[in-house]
């Protein structure tokens, strides 16, 4: 295969890498004019309709005041440009004639090289001013994504070492000491077994009785105290109430009862009995006869 057939495949070559490259640059430049144009439609209605709320209110005023009215203008929508826009544009042109100079100087370079090489010079090609503000944006746009992967994956370890630390447990070292100490005592430990203690005494602590059995009690108690209650009879078969509460009588929990208008406490533990008269609780002996229960 003769030089020339191998220098037109290269060219042939580049040529088709150069119109796929300008195809996907024509793709991108016209979803970002899209993009652009829809952004700028939304800026220009924002504009119009504050400007003509502006106008309404001049309005208003000149013929208040008998002046002559002069709107604010309203330019049409491709000579409308917002502040961002004018900035952004500005910051565009400049970067573009960077771009162009750089690529100008590289295509020198290349053409010079070729020339001397005996080979096929195929240029750069120069986007117009509007494919490399798409480019651009491309451009902007992967890097705001690869930086946000690398902040994501920054989080991530931060809070992994956070919960290493957290759950981290330090265990020291045991020196050689130590473990000669620990199997002398395990030894000394398996050849002295002593029994664990054991607590032979029973538990005598008096137990909390039920109310049922502090009625008893009760009816027990002013059967062999009715006199001493100021009762006329035997008041151990009436009804006796139980009135849902305790007091501390005498540093002990009692049980209060009615019976017959009067009032009465029985210790929760049935150690006492007291009948209430004139602000005081004074107690009932228990006579142990005629009892009434087995």
């Amino acid at each position: 295969m003769s030089n020339e057939v191998k220098d037109a495949k290269k060219l042939a070559k580049k040529e088709a890498k150069a119109a796929k490259k300008e195809a996907k640059v024509q793709k991108a430049n016209a979803k970002y004019q899209a993009k652009a144009e829809k952004k700028h439609a939304k800026a220009y209605q924002s504009f119009v309709k504050d400007t003509e709320k502006k106008n309404a209110k001049l309005k208003q005023k000149a013929e208040k005041d008998g002046k002559d009215f002069v709107p604010i203008a309203i330019p049409a929508i491709d000579e409308f440009q917002t502040k961002k826009e004018i900035k952004a544009a500005k910051a565009q042109s400049k970067a573009y004639a960077k771009y162009v100079k750089k690529i100008q100087k590289k295509n020198a370079k290349t053409e010079k090289k070729c020339a001397k090489k005996g080979k096929p010079f195929v240029p750069i090609q120069i986007p117009t001013e509007e494919e490399f503000a798409a480019s651009a944006a491309n451009e902007n746009k992967t890097g705001k994504i690869i930086l946000m992967i690398i902040l994501l994956l920054l989080i991530w370890l931060l809070i992994y070492f956070m919960i290493m630390y957290i759950n981290y447990e330090y265990i020291a070292p045991v020196s050689q000491e130590q473990t000669t100490i620990s199997e002398e005592a395990d030894a000394l430990g398996s050849a002295n077994e002593y029994p664990s203690y054991t607590n032979i005494h029973e538990i005598t602590t008096t137990p909390d009785y039920s109310v049922a059995d502090a009625k008893k009690l009760l009816q027990q108690t002013l059967k062999d105290n009715w006199k001493e209650c100021g009762f006329s009879s035997d008041p151990s078969n009436d009804t006796i109430s139980f009135n849902n509460r305790t007091e501390t009588v005498n540093s002990a929990d009692c049980y209060i009862f009615t019976c017959g208008g009067k009032t009465f406490a029985v210790a929760v533990k049935l150690s006492a009995v007291y009948y209430c008269h004139d602000g005081e609780y004074t107690p009932l002996s228990f006579n142990n006869t005629d009892i009434l229960f087995d």
